[in-house]
């Protein structure tokens, strides 16, 4: 799908270096009884967002790689930071890219913002770990190499860090 005709939206989003840019369609339901984009919808708009990167992205061989390796993908944190209400009547776009590995766990950044003046609607921070057999294990090489090429870099590996706060990851 992708954003194709520039808008103020997808140029901030591309300025924070998001290579994958899609349309947010949120439900009339996902307002709540103020009128706001509501909080949990926003995070099943992530979900989505995080999915639609998955299967036009990734393609099929990564869930398919998943049931035949009974892999879980589980996410570890997630972390949101609400920026601005949402309202019925407004569009709007979203981003999402990996920003890198630390230890196990891969850690990707999202973003919604307005379409046509680009404001901040809401930024997710999520953490997620490989489980094999109950088991956290690495991520196969080739899946972030998938993700570097889409990503269009490499992705930074770090090792575990035992000392981190809880709280959105470091240096994004």
């Amino acid at each position: 799908m992708g954003v194709n005709a520039p808008t103020a939206g997808a140029a901030e989003l591309q300025a924070d270096g998001y290579r994958f840019i899609e349309p947010v369609a949120p439900a009339d339901d996902d307002y709540d009884g103020q009128g706001h984009l509501n909080n949990a919808a926003l995070v099943r708009l992530f979900d989505e967002q995080r999915r639609a990167y998955i299967f036009s992205r990734i393609g099929s061989w990564w869930p398919r790689e998943i049931g035949e390796q009974r892999y879980v993908v589980a996410a570890r944190e997630l972390h949101v930071l609400y920026e601005s209400e949402g309202h019925p009547g407004e569009r709007y776009v979203g981003g999402m890219k990996y920003v890198r590995v630390e230890g196990k766990a891969t850690i990707a950044e999202q973003r919604i913002v307005e379409v046509d003046a680009g404001r901040a609607v809401a930024r997710a921070w999520i953490v997620h770990l490989l489980v094999q057999d109950g088991r956290v294990v690495e991520w196969p090489t080739h899946y972030i190499d998938a993700v570097a090429e889409i990503e269009g870099r490499s992705i930074r590996v770090r090792p575990p860090r035992r000392d981190r706060r809880w709280g959105p990851p470091d240096s994004l």
